[in-house]
């Protein structure tokens, strides 16, 4: 009996209460503002179009029932939630209206605590969803039309939580924000996970899809959010145009630990005088910062068109990310992870297709403690000036397993390291293979990037206690950088014979010697008709007869080899296959009748061996004839080489913004609106 008595009170503390034209309520606040709704009653709306700015100041559920059409058409706001002196809406949940805004109106308005918005659909307008406040959740709602903003957030404490939400065709003639976040205290997570960002378009301004932390103009400092834990996952950006400046992602954050993984951004395009960055996480907190499985492409722009940019005071994981079709822009480039105080990793990564009128660069990977980047995957670079890879690691830097073709110019690898390892890469195509870095190669000599601080020295000379030691410090780094000293044993150049002159040591050292160069091999060597020979090409081996085969998992993979034969079929005469761990196998079928097959290999390099088919079952293995023959000479001559680190210290990321990053000044790459 006490049992059933407790159940019929909680029973009668969550009445429902019924709104429509032939219920007792006829409007949604008169059910609201009544005596007899309670914290805790559910306000059930039935089919209509309701002329009404709703405020709730109870903790209730509001929601349109089920199988009907419920239609908002309010003067300025549909639904505002509040914690004020009319009441506390906190706790409420919106589920199922339809929004239909005025012109300068706002679908939702919460400043309360706690509060659930799904399933709505808000259209037009000048803002979608006003959030402030704390522990919110934005769930399965389709937010379209606006002017200016799908979602607006200050939030002061707790989580945010946006999830499944599709924002489109948003229209406007300034700056566009698809969702933008700042924050007035601290949260403990925001996570942003499977919305889509769709078909916005800003004419005569500029755009943001997801912003967390507001930049404030090429001219300000970032307002950095105050985001424990970051979480950025599954949401597709795609179909943004503007005049000016786009930005698919920018998060500026001093979160402790970030993961932006497996986001698609595509179809991004800048007018004149344009800059579009898909994907930027300036992430300040000391944690890890973990940026996988995004997949960029089809970014264009007039100034500069980016992939990802990922500057970091914690550990940075940049790894499994797809880039391509970057293209149009003075300065077209995938990737730039920066690591301003410990480690980075840039990992399996895949780079193609990035075109420059001037400048285009793979990727570019900087760490102050330790630089790894192995196994990533670069071709189609390609610019007037142009890199496939750029590693400024200042204490170490290891480079392996790393598949770089180039289109017969530009440079592959420029590094920029006391102590760098480049080894088991292919690196096939280019003017230069590698080169340690020297500033009077790329850009401003190192007098002239110190001339700014010695100028103001001499123009304020009660400063020169405090820039003097600067000034001292970055002379000793800059000078440091020019002595790049780097073992760059054991690399494929596709060919046997690498040409001394595509490689530069500047004011470093530069071992390159030996080198990888390629085998082919026949197993048997001897086949009858109808068997088949195992054909395997590899680079296991170098020009002073070391065997590297043991390190075989260090190696690169990908693209490719052809193998050609005269007699019998590889699935064709001529097949192309990937790499793989520096290994490419196909096999010969004897189904031509007798003869020696001769069997070529070719990445650049071509060699081959020869099969014995005898036409009786009797045979004996034989061991296979090898041979080279040498490629052509290809690319083009070296013009103008002006590119590289230019890009961090020049032209694309300045000393002055990479200097910014360091001391929490960033200045965007847009312009001032």
């Amino acid at each position: 009996m006490v049992a059933v008595l407790f159940l019929s009170i909680g029973s009668a503390s969550a009445a429902q209460w019924d709104v429509g034209s032939d219920q007792i309520y006829t409007n949604i606040q008169s059910a609201i503002d009544s005596t007899n709704t309670l914290d805790g009653d559910v306000i059930n709306v039935h089919n209509g179009t309701y002329l009404e700015d709703v405020i709730v100041n109870k903790k209730l559920t509001l929601q349109a029932n089920l199988g009907d059409e419920v239609e908002i058409k309010p003067n300025n706001i549909g639904f505002t939630i509040v914690n004020d002196s009319t009441g506390d809406g906190s706790g409420s949940i919106i589920d199922g209206f339809i929004i239909n805004n005025p012109h300068n109106g706002i679908g939702i308005n919460i400043s309360a605590d706690n509060c659930i918005v799904k399933n709505n659909e808000i259209n037009g307008g000048k803002t979608g969803i006003v959030v402030s406040g704390g522990n919110i959740t934005l769930l399965g709602n389709i937010i379209s039309g606006q002017s200016e903003n799908g979602i607006v957030g200050n939030l002061s404490h707790g989580f945010f939580n946006v999830s499944g939400n599709y924002i489109a065709n948003l229209f406007g003639k300034g700056i566009v924000n698809g969702v933008t976040i700042s924050t007035n205290g601290s949260l403990t997570d925001f996570n942003f996970i499977g919305n889509t960002l769709s078909n916005i378009s800003a004419p005569s301004g500029a755009i943001f899809g997801l912003q967390l932390g507001k930049s404030k103009g090429a001219g300000g400092n970032p307002e950095v959010a105050n985001v424990t834990n970051l979480i950025i996952n599954g949401n597709v950006i795609t179909g943004f145009s503007a005049l000016s400046a786009i930005m698919g992602m920018e998060l500026v954050s001093n979160s402790n630990s970030t993961l932006i993984s497996s986001n698609e951004i595509s179809f991004l395009q800048g007018s004149t005088k344009s800059s579009v960055y898909s994907l930027e996480a300036a992430i300040v907190g000391n944690g890890m910062v973990t940026i996988s499985k995004n997949r960029i492409y089809n970014i264009i722009a007039e100034q500069q068109a980016v992939g990802i940019v990922t500057p970091t005071l914690g550990n940075l994981k940049l790894e499994d990310n797809q880039i391509f079709s970057i293209s149009k822009a003075n300065a077209s480039v995938a990737m730039l992870g920066l690591g301003l105080l410990y480690n980075a990793t840039l990992k399996n990564n895949s780079i193609s297709n990035i075109t420059s009128p001037s400048i285009a660069a793979g990727i570019v990977g900087t760490a102050m403690d330790h630089l790894d980047m192995i196994y990533n995957t670069i071709n189609g670079v390609h610019g007037a000036n142009d890199v496939s890879m750029v590693a400024a690691g200042f204490n170490t830097t290891e480079i392996f397993g790393n598949n770089l073709e180039g289109h017969g110019s530009g440079i592959g690898i420029v590094i920029c390291s006391a102590n760098g390892t480049i080894k088991y890469n292919r690196i096939v195509n280019y003017d230069y293979y590698i080169q340690n870095f020297l500033f009077s190669n790329f850009g401003p000599s190192i007098d002239e990037m110190l001339k700014p601080l010695d100028d103001a020295i001499k123009k304020h000379p009660e400063l020169e206690p405090i820039l003097k030691p600067i000034r001292d410090d970055l002379n000793k780094l800059f000078h440091q950088l020019e002595n790049s000293n780097t073992n760059a044993y054991y690399n494929w150049y596709g060919t046997n014979n690498p040409d001394n002159s595509k490689f530069f040591a500047g004011n470093g050292t530069l071992n390159y010697y030996p080198w990888l160069v390629l085998n082919i091999k026949a197993n048997p060597s001897t086949i009858r008709v109808g068997e088949s020979s195992t054909i395997t090409a590899n680079v296991y081996h170098d020009a002073a007869n070391g065997d590297h085969s043991p390190d075989a998992v260090l190696f690169f993979s990908g693209p490719k080899v052809t193998f050609n034969t005269n007699l019998g079929n590889l699935g064709s005469k001529s097949v192309t296959v990937p790499w793989v761990n520096g290994l490419a196998t196909t096999f010969l079928r004897a189904d031509e009748g007798a003869g020696i097959a001769t069997v070529t290999a070719s990445d650049y390099e071509i060699v081959q061996t020869s099969v014995n088919i005898q036409g009786t079952p009797n045979f004996t293995n034989a061991t296979p004839t090898t041979g080279t023959i040498r490629m052509e000479d290809t690319g083009l001559p070296l013009t103008g080489m002006v590119i590289a680190i230019l890009l961090i210290l020049g032209g694309l990321i300045s000393v002055q913004k990479t200097i910014n990053y360091v001391c929490g000044g960033f200045k965007p790459p847009y312009i001032q609106m």
